[in-house]
């Protein structure tokens, strides 16, 4: 019986489960789907990987099947084609076992397309052949379809190998039918694509048809704009100017070039960037602009060669006219350069055309060479002449010593070789030992971790309470260890890499600092900061600075005695970051200093060891590029830290691509009512550098502590506020607590900072009714993020209040004064709707609160002016009425406040669409 019931429960949960991980692959996919539109290529194939893996799950086969295709499209989009490949074949076994049509054919145009991007056109067009074919049996026509046909159109565009005229009339046949398929089953993005192609047919013949191609192209241009599908638009872009540069109207053509690059010069979009670049030198060197089209040819190449995987065909072709650019305003030595790098791409594509080209200039760049090289020879032959015969006998001593000297040396080398190379084999063994080991701990420092809470929560007297904390405190002490061994790890494999961002270094560093000021209040220990403020941005590693500033300062706050001083400081000198700590107590000597930086050094057996901070501290210093140098003076220990301050660090990865030719036109700021942020904190520095993170997107309000703030809210108002926890006259939690059980306030959202790590403060915190709680130092995009979601979540209220006729406070808002204060609006609203004397002050008056604080409250909380709330009350009253048709339209509008017939009109249809006549006989 037991086990009948067991069985049933499995049974239901797994039933429950199913949809919920069917729901989460969906999900996953959509976001894959919408990314790749964004051009986010790795974030998509993250989310594909997830629904993979998800399907996989599920065993949900048609799921497989769209999960595989979208990780072989990431994978293309990443660079990555033949990767792709299994994926796709993958997702064509499960489609073929489900009779999925849409799968089969989506998995052989996937398959077509990687062999396409290879040059393998004979495997590409079979696959495109089997689309239709397929489609054909079945009477079944898709987007795959349509691609497939465009595809091949394509190939038929390009022309032959042996540079014949390519067959137009044949693509525009293949272009032609899938334009009319798409516009029959109404794919849109499809059917403008076919038709962009088909314009590039007309105006490429020897009767261009120009009319035809613009009607053609229009369409297209206003789709793609209003979808914001940029590698469309910018297809569409180019085909406008090629139009336009072929009727000789050159000022329109470089127009769409140059929207062209702007749309395109976008994070992530080097194809896009580097193909646009290259159509408007292309340009420039087809109506013989030479000089103007060498300094874009450069851009697009060098934007090609940043690709994972570059596309060799566009990269050849700009090389090549590079080359014959440089040839044609007399430079022979750039034309060779280029000329030679195209070669060697020219042959591992199988291309044999320009060679006539190439090898003239190549002659006469040899010619000038030879010509130095002769005479170089002549003089030579002269030294040789004049040299006699008893100096042959020198030449051999010497020549026999350099062969022995050499065989020794290259002896010595071959072994310095197999060292190396064991060396790195120990080192490398070295590294993964850590590695592992670290993610070994990490599991049973949890499960330590987790029970102690469960018994820490539990009734036990004080001395068992001080055993459990100091095992929490030493559980976190070796969590911290295994992070910095994780860290060490993937700086000795290579692995860990700079990220180098602008922003406001002193802002940084005031950040880093306050967490320490905190705790040196605590140990009542005296911390003297000194950081240079600066107006100026740079470009630095935040995580890096964060832990070599941290793991110093713990350092000297670990040995440093009550009362004693630990100074630190940030000056910016000579492009570079130096950063100063030091603290007295210590009991090292000066031949102690060398081995401060070895992992767990230690100075005696009585000692502790210094672990492995000060190790990582080296390492990351040296990653940047940077130097440590340590002084004793006495008893007081000094750390001094270099680093540069430059974009171009060997070591960093690029976040950012460099400007193109043609920068973009800065976007206008649009002209909107900024949301309002509080930020509350008693010191001045983390004020601003808060203020600093928000300024761009909202309107920001500064308070020294709970009291002002709490003052400040009352009469401003705000969207959102930031507050610290420690502060005088009224702190953080009170500071909650009081804005939290005001009517005014009370639906603010409030996120609390803190210097403070405990749970039992983070516990506090929440029970205090905040709405989000986060530690210092924190994260800048987090604390965004945070703020951000927090505002997003009140449009949801306001979404449903427009959706509403009698607003339902338990149903929307979870806050016991706010659901009060809906409440009393209803209660206002019965009495008062009827009466058209009655205004927005008056409506104040009865909430006992000022009008701006009204406006406010309402248009924070359900997003419209106390105005707007009061006429949309009167008109959701009068649209109930419509319905029930009970009495006509003008003593409808006297009833709900309206004085003005022709004025309640108007605002009627304003709302809804329609006017009352029309919504009564519709209802």
């Amino acid at each position: 019986m037991k086990n009948a019931i067991l069985l049933f429960l499995l049974g239901t949960l797994f039933c429950i489960a199913q949809p919920t991980q069917k729901g989460a692959t969906e999900k996953a996919l959509e976001t894959s789907k919408v990314l790749l539109e964004k051009l986010q290529y790795d974030s998509a194939y993250v989310y594909a990987d997830k629904a993979l893996w998800l399907a996989n799950q599920s065993k949900d086969k048609k799921m497989q099947t769209r999960a595989n295709l979208s990780v072989a499209e990431a994978l293309y989009k990443q660079g990555k084609k033949v990767n792709g490949i299994p994926f796709a074949q993958k997702a064509l076994q499960f489609a073929q076992q489900t009779a999925d049509k849409e799968g089969i054919t989506e998995a052989w145009l996937m398959l077509g397309n990687i062999h396409h991007s290879q040059y393998e056109d004979d495997q590409s067009i079979a696959y495109y052949q089997k689309i239709d074919a397929f489609c054909t049996k079945n009477k079944f026509e898709n987007a795959a379809l349509v691609k497939s046909i465009m595809a091949t159109g394509l190939m038929f565009l390009r022309g032959y190998e042996d540079g014949s005229k390519p067959p137009m009339e044949r693509a525009a046949e293949y272009f032609t039918r899938a334009s009319e398929i798409a516009k029959r089953i109404n794919l849109k993005t499809e059917g403008f694509i076919a038709d962009s192609y088909l314009g590039a047919v007309l105006i490429s013949g020897d009767h261009p048809d120009y009319d035809k191609a613009v009607a053609l192209y229009k369409g297209g241009y206003e789709y793609f704009k209003q979808t914001g599908n940029i590698p469309q638009l910018s297809s569409i872009l180019w085909a406008y100017a090629t139009l336009y540069r072929n009727m000789k109207l050159y000022k329109v053509a470089e127009k769409y070039y140059l929207e062209n690059i702007k749309i395109n010069n976008i994070p992530g979009n080097l194809t896009g960037s580097a193909r646009a670049h290259w159509q408007f030198a292309a340009y420039f060197y087809t109506t013989g602009q030479f000089k103007k089209a060498i300094p874009v040819y450069e851009t697009a190449i060098r934007l090609f060669k940043m690709q994972q995987d570059p596309e060799l065909g566009p990269l050849s072709a700009c090389l090549f006219e590079l080359s014959d650019s440089y040839a044609k305003t007399g430079n022979m030595k750039g034309a060779y350069l280029y000329l030679s790098q195209y070669k060697s791409i020219d042959d591992s594509l199988a291309v044999r055309q320009n060679k006539t080209e190439f090898a003239d200039i190549e002659s006469k760049y040899q010619s000038e060479k030879k010509a130095q090289q002769i005479k170089l020879l002549s003089v030579e032959k002269q030294l040789a002449e004049k040299q006699k015969n008893t100096q042959m006998i020198v030449f051999g001593a010497i020549l026999l010593l350099m062969i022995v000297a050499a065989y020794v040396m290259y002896s010595a080398y071959k072994n310095r070789i197999r060292t190396a190379e064991k060396l790195r084999e120990i080192n490398d063994m070295k590294s993964k030992f850590f590695a592992n080991i670290s993610h070994e701990f990490r599991t049973p420092l949890t499960l330590i971790k987790s029970p102690l809470q469960t018994l820490e929560a539990s009734k036990i007297d004080e001395d068992q309470r001080k055993q459990l904390a100091l095992i929490d405190k030493h559980s976190d002490r070796m969590l911290e260890l295994v992070n910095q061994l994780l860290e060490l790890s993937k700086i000795d494999s290579g692995h860990f890499k700079l990220i180098l961002k602008e922003g406001k270094l002193d802002d940084f560093l005031h950040s880093i600092i306050e967490p320490f000021a905190f705790q040196a209040k605590e140990n009542d220990i005296q911390l003297i900061a000194n950081i240079e403020k600066t107006t100026a941005m740079h470009h630095f590693d935040k995580d890096v600075i964060e832990k070599i500033a941290t793991n110093l300062l713990s350092n000297a706050f670990k040995y440093t005695a009550q009362k004693q001083p630990v100074y630190f400081s940030g000056t910016i000198e000579k492009k570079e970051l130096h950063l100063r700590i030091s603290n007295s107590g210590t009991d090292l000597k000066k031949e102690d200093l060398p081995k401060l930086f070895e992992r767990f050094y230690q100075k005696n057996e009585t000692q502790n060891s210094s672990g492995i901070g000060l190790a990582l501290v080296k390492e990351l210093v040296e990653l940047y590029n940077g130097s440590i140098e340590t002084a004793l003076d006495g008893q007081t220990l000094r750390f001094l830290i270099r680093l540069p301050l430059d974009q171009n660090n060997p070591n960093a990865l690029k976040t950012e691509t460099q400007e193109a030719v043609l920068a973009p036109e800065p976007q206008k700021p649009e002209n909107k009512e900024l949301p309002i942020l509080l930020v509350v904190d008693d010191n001045v520095e983390i004020r601003q550098v808060i203020a600093g993170i928000f300024a761009s997107e909202y309107k920001i309000l500064e308070a020294p502590n709970g009291e002002k703030a709490l003052k400040m809210a009352q009469k401003e108002i705000p969207d959102c506020i930031i507050s610290d926890i420690m502060m005088p006259k009224m702190d953080g939690l009170a500071f909650t607590h009081a804005l939290k059980n005001n009517e005014l306030t009370s639906f603010i959202p409030l996120v609390l900072l803190t210097a403070k790590t405990s749970q039992e403060t983070h516990l506090e915190a929440l029970k205090s009714t905040a709405d989000a709680f986060l530690t210092k130092p924190f994260n800048h995009e987090i604390l965004k993020a945070t703020v951000a979601q927090l505002i997003a979540e009140r449009r949801k209220l306001q979404e449903r209040y427009s959706q509403e006729l009698v607003l339902k406070p338990v149903d929307i808002v979870i806050n016991s004064v706010d659901e009060k204060f809906l409440d009393k609006l209803q209660k206002v609203l019965e009495i008062e709707l009827p009466n058209s004397n009655f205004s927005t002050d008056d409506f104040a008056k009865e909430l006992g609160m000022s009008r701006m604080q009204l406006h406010r409250k309402l248009k924070t909380l359900i997003g419209v002016s106390a105005t707007e709330f009061l006429r949309n009350e009167r008109l959701k009253a009068a649209a109930e009425l419509l319905q029930k048709g009970n009495a006509n339209i003008s003593e409808i509008a006297y009833t709900v406040g309206f004085n003005d017939l022709s004025y309640f009109s108007k605002c009627f249809r304003e709302r809804y669409q329609m006017t009352p006549t029309e919504y009564m006989e519709k209802s």
